[in-house]
């Protein structure tokens, strides 16, 4: 090699090691594990360029979605895990809903990860050690949180006024609207995905949630289990006032119920969610119901000032239009929150708490405990 040309690769280096530094800021540089996202090759192997990015024992892939066939799965399982510094509590929390979710699972997942860069060096390791200690098969994507939430702007502009308790509040936060734009955010062949909080517990294998999708109608956009506590009672005090005949508002399993008589409608929990992403993507009905003026209608209609996010906005429409939303049953996000006992509806409290049929998800609402 000629001297000129020596000089030549050095000064290169010189600018490629400048341009780093310059650039080392971007997140593209200080957050590859959110920005960047490696597709596994037809060999399962990962590109040799990212090969000391990505564990290349085969159980543990960085991939990007793609349908079934490369990853061997349409498996998706989408969970929101940022602020680990908020609370010591929820790092315990998914730790626990990943020992759970890998340990009886008996088909490949994709787990979509959101999260934030506090957490995701902690995420990740804790799904690394999961995954080697039950030898399970899960592909897995890192997200990052401010990407997701400023594609969802202009519905969560919609939503706040009506189901969010005041600006800065817990449930104010973006992500707790994620479900009503997600299929938008994901990649446009992604037709079916489970959006789960991470503070639940599953005592059954999660391919027997996947199966409920076999159950949707063809209307069916969503399927979530019912609310178990009188939130919704409490909220509608103003239309039931007027219309107290309503079962809006009533338990799932009444306290006396006949045989043939219809189970109540107290509302619809967020802590589980399916998603029919195809169908929500051409449905007029699902996108016009996402305007400003369909919510106000909504919310007029019932009096009704809600503050917990995505929830609220579900249980209206699951009232107003019932074949959008399939409806899941109670044991598979059996909530165990009892604040409403001890504030004002302890009379009725059990009546909406009651699930029944053998648990096959727990939710540890309000920071409850679940069982062992």
């Amino acid at each position: 090699m000629s001297n000129s040309n020596k000089i030549f690769l050095v000064l290169i280096a010189i600018s490629s090691g400048a341009l780093l530094i310059l650039y080392s800021s971007n997140d593209l540089f200080a957050r590859p594990i959110l920005r960047t996202f490696f597709p596994a090759t037809p060999s399962g192997a990962p590109p040799a360029e990212v090969a000391a990015l990505v564990d290349t024992r085969g159980d543990i892939q960085r991939v990007k979605y793609v349908p079934r066939g490369d990853n061997a799965t349409e498996h998706n399982i989408f969970v929101i895990y940022t602020k680990e510094n908020y609370s010591n509590l929820l790092k315990s929390k998914f730790e626990l809903f990943l020992k759970s979710l890998l340990k009886f699972t008996t088909i490949d997942l994709h787990l979509h990860i959101i999260t934030d860069e506090k957490s995701e060096l902690s995420a990740e390791t804790m799904l690394k050690d999961q995954i080697n200690k039950y030898k399970k098969r899960i592909f897995y994507t890192l997200y990052d949180v401010e990407d997701f939430a400023a594609k969802i702007n202009d519905i969560v502009y919609v939503m706040m006024p009506f189901f969010s308790s005041h600006a800065g509040s817990y449930y104010s936060d973006s992500l707790f609207f994620l479900s009503l734009g997600l299929h938008r955010i994901v990649d446009p062949k992604m037709t079916q995905a489970i959006l789960i909080d991470c503070d639940v517990v599953f005592r059954t294998d999660v391919k027997y949630l996947f199966e409920q999708f076999r159950r949707f109608s063809p209307e069916n956009l969503f399927g979530l289990a019912p609310e178990l506590t009188p939130v919704y009672r409490h909220i509608l005090y103003k239309y039931r006032a007027t219309y107290p005949k309503s079962n809006f508002g009533n338990p799932y399993y009444p306290a006396s119920r006949r045989k043939g008589q219809k189970m109540g409608y107290p509302g619809l929990n967020s802590g589980v969610v399916m998603l029919q992403l195809d169908r929500i993507r051409t449905s007029k009905l699902f996108a016009e119901s996402l305007k400003f003026d369909s919510v106000k209608q909504l919310t007029d209609k019932y009096a009704f000032k809600g503050h917990l996010g995505d929830q609220d906005f579900f249980t209206l429409l699951g009232h107003e239009f019932p074949a959008l939303i399939y409806r899941l049953d109670c044991v598979w996000n059996r909530q165990l929150c009892t604040w409403w006992k001890e504030h004002g509806y302890s009379d009725v409290f059990d009546h909406f708490f009651h699930c029944e049929g053998k648990i096959k998800l727990y939710h540890g609402n309000c920071n409850t405990r679940v069982p062992e």
